[in-house]
Parts: C-alpha cells; structure tokens; sequence
C-alpha cells in the first residue's frame, strides 16, 4: 500500500499553446506518444487515485436518492454535488470526447456522432495518454469508451492510445449476447444473468481494483456504464424489450413510477419556437405510453448502475486506498422525454438533454484540510474534468514537444474554496454535422449562463427532401424566470424579433467569441490571434 498522501497535489498543468491548429502546440516533455513509459514503477508515488464512473444517457431528473441510494450515501453525501453542469454538445461522442480532451467540439474535432472517432485530432494526445505518460496505471473498462472507435481502429479489438488495461464491449447497445475485447483478446458473452453488462463491467473494475491497488504507482479507473441507454436488442430476462435494459434482478423495481411532466412536457403551446420546431406534433396517448415504459426501465437499469458504483466503492476502501482516491460519477448526455415535443434522442442545447448529474468526491487532503463544499451551483461542463484530473494529479496535456490546449477549467477552486473562479463565467454548446442528419437541426451554436440561454441555429433539416439547408433561426431563454424554456424572447425563431437590450448583444457577442475560441485567458498564449474561451 502507498505511504498516505501529505497535503493537496493541486499542481496546475503548464499548457503552453503556440498557434498550432486544433490547439496543438509545442512544449517541453518526453517519451513515445502511447505513453509507454508510464508502465515502470516510479516508487513512492503519492498522487491520488481517479475513479471516474461515466451512465450513458442518464438525465438530470433521475439522479435522485430513491433511484441511486448507494451512489448518494458513497459519494453525495461525502462529496460535491454540481447542479449547473451540462454537456456542451449533449450527443455521446462528442462528449465524451471533451471528457478526454478538454476542449470544445470546434478545437478536438468531434462535432456530432457522425463525425466520430475518427475526426479526433490529437488521437494520442488524450488524458489516458497523459496519465499513463506519467506513471499512472490507466484501465478502461466500458461499453463505450468513444463512439466509432472500433470502427476506426485496425482491429474492433485493438486497445485505445494511452490504456495499459483495456475491457471494453465491442457490440452497440447489446445488454446481453455481446463481444468484449479484454487486452486485445476476443471474448463473448451470452444471455445467462451473469453475462448482463452492468454486472460483467462491474466484476472486472472490482478486479482490476483489488489488483492494482496496492501497487507502488497511483491508478485512473474509467468506468463507462452501459445503462441506461436504450437497448435496440429483447430484453432476455424482462418486459424492457427495445428499452434500457436492467439487471434480471431490478426487473419491475420500479414499475409503477410516474413519467415526469414538467411544464415542458408536451409543450402546449410551440408558436414561439424556431419554425423547424414550431411544427411538432403533440405528443399523444401512444407515445406518452411508450416513453413512460421507457422511463421505468431506465430507472430500474439505474438501480444495477448504483450498486456497480457500491461495489468499486468498497473495493477501493477494502483495498486501503480509500483516503487516496478520487471519485467522479457524471453522465454523458441527457435525453429527451417529451419535453418540448421531443420524445426521443438528445443533442438540442435544452436543459432535459444538456444539464447532468456530476459529483466529485475529493479527500480531505486534496483540499488542504480545507472543509468540503457540499453543493455548487456555479455553471461547470465536460470540458472541465479533464483539467481537473491533471490539477490534481500534477500531469501536462503533453506527449513529446505536442501538447494540447484545454478550453477548461480545472473546478479545485471551487473544491477546495481557495482559488479564483471566473464570475458569470459564460459557456458553449455546439452541434455540427456533415450531412446527413439524424434530428431536425444539423448545426446550432448556444451561449450558456447561469442566467440565460441563446441559441443560433444555423442549418436545419427541411422536411421534404430530408437534407440539411442554411438558415438562421434563434432562441432565448431566461433561465431564473423561465427554467423549462416555454417562452422563447426571440419569438417565432427571428433574430429580430430578439430584445433589443444589452444582455442581447452581449449574448450575441459571446456567443461568436465561443464559436471560434482556444483556451483560457491567463494560462495560455492565444493560438493564431483567436479569442480566449474564458
């Protein structure tokens, strides 16, 4: 076992950007780019362990206590719970993406699903690259780790840039009768209640816990949940057939809970939207049905979901490591469950498929003794865990003389009450797609605040011919008077029907700086004369 650590490591990370593209830029480092050297023992090593458990799909609404007891008694209640953190592009590969990255679609690339993988630029300089560089044992062990990677890759089986332990299913949705690669190798799985994927994933992260644990060199633990996304496969053991699918065990746990319906659900009145959204139909008996079956059995994935998080948690504590380690528990994006019309998929920049749940659970000698935050309602995204982790485990974004340049923020000073954080810190969200359009928009840009959401929409699909045309179509939303999003102030989409005020214009101000912004003001030199992201 480690010696015990001795004081907070918030060492923050030297970025140094030199005007390269995308946020790539030159700086000091070493080793090979799949970070190689980070697999010989470094001796004592007193930083700490990240575990970072990622739900796929999980909304804000069901993070609650009668959902998840054991993540809210292991980690809620003795950790930070943020509740204004979104995604900045609500859509799985993107991100999580910016998960790795910390950065923004437009700098790493991945604007939408459909971009993928494969549009990563950057592909080996990624946290799991940078912390394996460094000396940490890097595990994933997932259901998705980025979408379109085995795609992308030589082999479906080939390990990820930067893993030293790779688990990872190869299948899409599949909760049973899926392939995994473990280290390159090729294994497969059946329909028996052992072989449901929560409690496989769970098994090896425990494992891989109690193994590497007590090594001399400090570990990250990524952990990417299958649930609760919708499964297009039968449920083998339950009713959850097309659904999310949950453990044999969970089956009908919460067969009776009600469908949320906040003021926006099924939206009554739509005249004030975008045109391409003003249309939607209402949402009706047959579709309300089907979301709430959909509901119910997204819950009761949940529940295999919170005790995968009990489990990792004891081993952690069994194995000793308990004061020595992180724990991050975050989804990737929300969905849609009638709010607004919607009744299925994510990626609009409205708060059902943008705000998540996140937690941090931080030791108390990682704040420098300072007392824990328990709540935060300061405005956080994806783009700030991967900063974080380098914070708190003294690591660069570099491999070599590349280093990339995060749009994020590291949150310890909000964690440990001692730093400057930005007021009325403003963020992003974006969406892009080549072509073909899988939702009605096909590329929008948003500001957030704590205070207010903008929204260009800039291609739109046109129903008839299903292709993407230009447009411009807006929307406004105070967040404080109107937290569902009912009253758009740019009424009926118009950038002219907008407010003609100076909350407007900064808005709008804001909103083109994002667009095209790199890194943060005060860390980093400008990359080709582009703005700051804040």
């Amino acid at each position: 076992m480690r010696a015990a650590r001795q004081g907070a490591l918030t060492v923050a990370a030297a970025l140094i950007a030199a005007g390269a593209s995308f946020g790539l830029a030159a700086c000091s480092g070493g080793g090979d780019s799949n970070g190689s050297h980070g697999d010989q023992a470094k001796g004592q090593d007193n930083r700490p362990n990240i575990v970072l458990i990622q739900a796929d799909d999980q909304t804000a609404d069901q993070f609650r206590r009668a959902v998840m007891p054991k993540t809210f008694k292991d980690l809620v209640d003795h950790g930070t719970r943020f509740s204004d953190y979104i995604a900045t592009t609500a859509e799985c590969c993107p991100s999580r993406t910016s998960l790795i990255t910390g950065q923004y679609a437009h700098n790493d690339g991945v604007t939408s699903n459909a971009v993928g993988y494969a549009g990563l630029v950057g592909k080996h300089d990624v946290l799991p690259v940078w912390l394996r560089h460094s000396g940490y044992r890097t595990m994933e062990v997932g259901a998705k780790y980025v979408n379109g990677y085995k795609q992308f890759s030589n082999a479906a089986t080939d390990i990820a840039p930067g893993w030293r332990d790779w688990f990872e299913v190869l299948s899409h949705t599949q909760y049973y009768d899926y392939r995994i690669s473990a280290n390159g190798q090729h294994r497969a799985r059946g329909h028996h209640p052992d072989d449901y994927v929560t409690r496989v994933l769970t098994r090896k992260a425990t494992g891989l816990i109690g193994k590497r644990a007590r090594r001399p060199d400090p570990f990250y633990l990524q952990l990417d949940e299958r649930a609760p996304h919708v499964s297009l496969n039968k449920d083998a053991h339950g009713n959850c057939d097309r659904r999310p699918v949950p453990d044999p065990r969970d089956e009908h746990a919460f067969a009776h809970a009600q469908l949320p319906e906040p003021p926006s659900f099924n939206e009554a009145d739509m005249s004030d939207k975008p045109p391409f959204l003003a249309a939607a139909p209402p949402v009706g008996s047959n579709n309300e049905k089907r979301l709430t079956a959909k509901w119910r059995c997204a819950l009761e994935a949940l529940v295999g979901v919170d005790r995968s998080v009990a489990k990792v948690f004891q081993a952690v504590k069994k194995s000793g490591e308990l004061n020595n380690t992180v724990f991050i528990y975050v989804s990737d994006n929300g969905l849609f469950y009638g709010e607004h019309r919607l009744v299925e998929g994510k990626v609009f920049p409205y708060e059902a498929a943008s705000r998540l749940p996140f937690v941090v659970r931080l030791p108390k000698r990682y704040r420098d003794g300072a007392p824990r935050l328990d709540h935060t309602g300061k405005l956080v995204g994806n783009i700030d865990i991967a900063p974080t982790i380098l914070d708190l485990t003294g690591v660069k974004p570099c491999v070599g003389s590349r280093c990339r340049t995060m749009d994020g923020r590291s949150l310890m000073p909000l964690l440990d009450k001692r730093g400057h954080w930005p007021r009325d810190r403003p963020l992003l969200n974006e969406y892009r797609v080549p072509d073909v359009a899988r939702y009605s928009t096909c590329e929008f840009a948003s500001v957030r605040t704590q205070e207010e959401l903008f929204v260009e929409h800039y291609r739109v699909v046109d129903p008839n011919t299903g292709d993407c045309h230009p447009t411009l179509q807006v929307e406004r939303y105070n967040l404080i008077a109107d937290p569902f999003e009912l009253d758009n102030k740019c009424e009926g989409g118009g950038i002219d029907s907008c407010p003609h005020d100076a909350t407007e214009t900064e808005l709008e101000n804001t909103l083109e700086r994002l667009k095209h912004c790199a890194g943060t003001n005060g860390r980093h030199h400008r990359v080709a004369g582009r703005p700051f992201c804040g």
